[in-house]
């Protein structure tokens, strides 16, 4: 975020503070007095003791006249208060979708969010791609002024009352944990997770959640794999943040989400700016009022993010699936559903399953033979008959 001031004066005076500061005080360093002389006495030559005296005298004094005057005028220009934000410089990971990444059409919602707060503030916004791993490092970048706005930081007390040199702005979302599961022969309640196997993301609040539990959990270390696992059957059901779940169900219709109620666990999230960046801090907080009902809903919608945190509970509990059928949705996700959709409703490129009106065998002669001048290629010897039986029995139970 950048200042800019009606008042030009203070861009010397920045200009000359910055000058002196870039030389060195202190032992076996330069001295602000002893360099500026030696720089002017190259230029007086050979000149007398009393002489070099009344040159050193007059170049302090216009020194001191000319950092009072600019003093003066920054304290005039601070006083007034007419500065205005032109530009605000994000700090983004560039390879942490959905929240934010470098794609071109899908740059993450923080970055959305943030794009479309600089608008309303009536900045402009670059980013400073930065990678999030450490959070120590990435604050370290506000701090050392390399970018003026951190998006996705909790606004709740545990997490900014150590933090004495940051402002925390409004949320913007509230993030929850989740549980994913399969639509057919999946858990359909929080009750039902106990005796099932739950996947959780390494170290993340709701691997948290699912050890206080006692769930039964296989841990993953990246939210890719752990999406891998549930669509291949590996576990029953997963436990995410909102935010991450919502991109999956939003590609994955097969699957459904079941919140968990939990007001401990609800975090709000928000943004940061240094604490010298008042004004930056009250204008993101002004442009939210205005951004809250329509444009930032609209945003986190684009990325599930609204779906996620707000699926209603199922109607009731499915029967469980038998090891067949469990086998048969492995199956069906894994090579059918890139064409046909996880939910079988077909796709542009292939038939929906779900209306198939012919008989098991029907099913697997198609399957088996293809269907010429389509995209569908035989299958025989690729997936065996009573796979192929078995996959029709799971398409009719959806």
């Amino acid at each position: 975020m950048v200042v800019q001031s009606r008042h030009a004066a203070v861009g010397r005076h920045h200009q000359l503070r910055g000058r002196r500061q870039a030389v060195h005080r202190g032992r076996r360093r330069w001295d602000v007095t002893l360099a500026g002389l030696v720089r002017e006495g190259a230029e007086v030559g050979g000149c007398g003791p009393r002489e070099l005296q009344r040159h050193h005298r007059r170049i302090r004094t216009q020194r001191l006249i000319a950092f009072a005057a600019a003093v003066a005028t920054l304290l005039v220009a601070t006083a007034s208060g007419g500065g205005e934000i032109r530009r605000i410089r994000l700090c983004a990971d560039p390879s942490n979708p959905p929240f934010s990444s470098q794609h071109p059409t899908e740059p993450g919602f923080e970055v959305e969010i943030a794009r479309a707060l600089a608008d309303a503030v009536g900045a402009e916004l670059s980013v400073h791609w930065f990678p999030s791993t450490r959070e120590i490092v990435v604050l370290r970048q506000l701090y050392e002024s390399r970018c003026d706005l951190l998006m996705g930081v909790p606004v709740t007390g545990r997490y900014t009352d150590d933090k004495p040199r940051l402002l925390f702005t409004a949320p913007y979302y509230v993030m929850t944990q989740v549980v994913v599961a399969p639509m057919v022969g999946g858990v359909a309640s929080i009750e039902g997770l106990p005796g099932k196997l739950v996947g959780v993301q390494a170290m993340t609040l709701s691997d948290q959640l699912a050890y206080e539990r006692g769930w039964n959990r296989k841990v993953y270390l990246k939210s890719e794999e752990l999406f891998a696992a549930l669509v291949s059957s590996e576990v029953d059901a997963v436990v995410v943040e909102s935010v991450i779940a919502g991109p999956f169900l939003r590609k994955s219709p097969g699957f459904r989400l079941l919140a968990v109620k939990d007001p401990q666990r609800e975090l709000p999230i928000g943004a940061v700016v240094r604490k010298t960046d008042a004004e930056l801090k009250d204008a993101v907080d002004r442009a939210l009022k205005t951004l809250r009902d329509k444009t930032v809903p609209d945003i986190l919608s684009r990325y599930g993010i609204t779906l996620a945190q707000t699926a209603p509970p199922p109607a009731s509990e499915p029967a469980p699936l038998s090891a067949q059928l469990r086998s048969a949705r492995s199956t069906y996700l894994t090579q059918c559903s890139q064409c046909h959709g996880t939910d079988a409703n077909g796709t542009p490129a292939a038939a929906n399953l779900r209306a198939f009106k012919g008989t098991e065998d029907d099913f697997l002669r198609v399957v088996r033979n293809g269907r010429p001048g389509t995209a569908m290629t035989p299958w025989k010897g690729l997936i065996d008959d009573d796979d192929i039986r078995n996959i029709a029995r799971y398409i009719k139970g959806l």
